[in-house]
C-alpha cells in the first residue's frame, strides 16, 4: 500500500484539535499520535487517503464560446476558400469547423449533464 502525502494528516490533526477545543479544553492531547491512529483505522478499513486530482467535471462557459467563435471562424474561412476557388483549403476549413463543432456540442452536453444530474 502506497504512503499518502503528508498533508492529509496536517489536515486531521487541525480538525481533531478544533473538535477538541470545542468539546473539552481542559485536557488536551497529542493531536500528531491521535491523527496517525486515526489514518491507521482509515486505512485498515479500506479508505484511501490521497488528494483529489480530478478535474472539473463542467467545461467553463469561456471555453464553449470560444470553440463557437474559432468555428465560426473556420467555418467562414472554408467558405471564403471556396469562393476563391480553393476547393482544397475549403475542405480542410470545412473538416476543422465540423470538428470544432463536434468538441462543442460535447462540452454543451457535458455542462448539461453537470448541472442537472438524473
Amino acid at each position: 500500500m502506497t504512503t499518502p502525502p503528508r498533508g492529509h494528516r496536517d489536515v486531521i490533526e487541525a480538525a481533531l484539535d478544533d473538535w477538541w477545543l470545542h468539546t473539552d479544553p481542559c485536557e488536551p492531547f497529542h493531536a500528531p499520535a491521535v491523527a496517525e491512529q486515526v489514518e491507521t483505522y482509515l486505512l485498515s478499513s479500506g479508505y484511501v487517503i490521497a488528494p483529489d486530482t480530478r478535474k472539473t467535471a463542467m467545461p467553463r462557459r469561456r471555453d464553449i464560446a470560444t470553440l463557437i467563435v474559432l468555428t465560426l471562424a473556420c467555418a467562414l474561412t472554408a467558405v471564403l476558400a471556396v469562393i476563391v476557388n480553393s476547393w482544397v483549403w475549403g475542405c480542410i476549413g470545412a473538416a476543422g469547423a465540423l470538428l470544432l463543432a463536434h468538441q462543442a456540442v460535447t462540452d454543451i452536453r457535458d455542462r448539461r449533464r453537470a448541472r442537472n444530474p438524473r
